[in-house]
């Protein structure tokens, strides 16, 4: 889910501008908005946006007042005038998107829609240079894993077992932490076979190198490195066994 931040000094129009996009802008969700430079400055920093909507002119100074008091800017901007004057040029010309007053709700949802697109080419450079590295420099490599709200780089090493949940899978990590992604376990098993994974379940894929003990017997089991027994199917039990002989 995008967050996006609305400073407008017109109560209806920030209204409306806030209305529509959490109506009919999919994964954005306005978490934030002001009138006036302190406010704007404010729900900037507090709302920590990917798309900033901003009112050129504003009761008391302009957008570019409450820009120059914002460090480091990572989010789209979509400035919101009513002027054809110099400040809309100058717009222009820094290749920023903008909507005139008074616009219609096409034109706003396609500059969110487009603002939206832009965020995400940005977080693809991040997927860029993990296949980068991971072709440079075989000894570590990396896979993304996209959860809700954030994209995590993680070093295949670092995972010690998967686990499916439906639609989704959960990542057990060396540093205790688990991530969870909306893919299937089938997808990463195809990814992690060749890294020393092996699916010891159809709900469980394991890094072998993790893997303390070999539970053989009735209700086997493997025990990992931070101590979490997962089953191991009958159907599996050789092929692991072959697997462990293979390291």
């Amino acid at each position: 889910m995008l967050k996006a931040v609305v400073i407008e000094d017109e109560p209806k129009t920030r209204e409306a501008i806030t209305n529509i996009i959490n109506r009919l802008c999919h994964d954005i969700k306005v978490v934030a908005n002001g009138h006036n430079i302190k406010t704007g400055i404010d729900a900037i920093y507090n709302g920590h946006p990917d798309i900033l909507l901003i009112d050129v002119e504003l009761s008391d100074g302009t957008a570019f007042d409450i820009l120059r008091h914002v460090f480091n800017i990572d989010f789209q901007i979509i400035f919101v005038t009513a002027h054809e004057g110099y400040a809309l040029k100058a717009i222009k010309f820094s290749a920023f998107d903008y909507i005139l007053k008074p616009f219609s709700v096409e034109e706003l949802t396609l500059a969110v829609d487009k603002a939206a697109e832009a965020v995400s080419r940005k977080k693809t450079e991040v997927n860029l240079e993990t296949l980068l590295n991971n072709i440079d420099n075989r000894e570590q490599k990396r896979i993304v894993l996209k959860t809700a709200d954030e994209i995590h780089l993680v070093n295949i090493s670092d995972i010690i077992n998967c686990e499916a949940d439906s639609s989704y899978t959960h990542f057990f990590l060396k540093d205790g932490s688990q991530l969870t992604v909306s893919n299937h376990l089938k997808e990463y098993d195809e990814l992690l076979k060749d890294h020393h994974f092996f699916r010891v379940h159809h709900s469980y894929l394991v890094n072998l190198n993790e893997v303390k003990k070999f539970h053989k017997i009735s209700n086997a089991y493997v025990l990992m490195s931070n101590g979490k027994k997962v089953p191991v199917s009958s159907r599996k039990k050789e092929r692991l066994l072959e697997k462990f002989n293979s390291l």
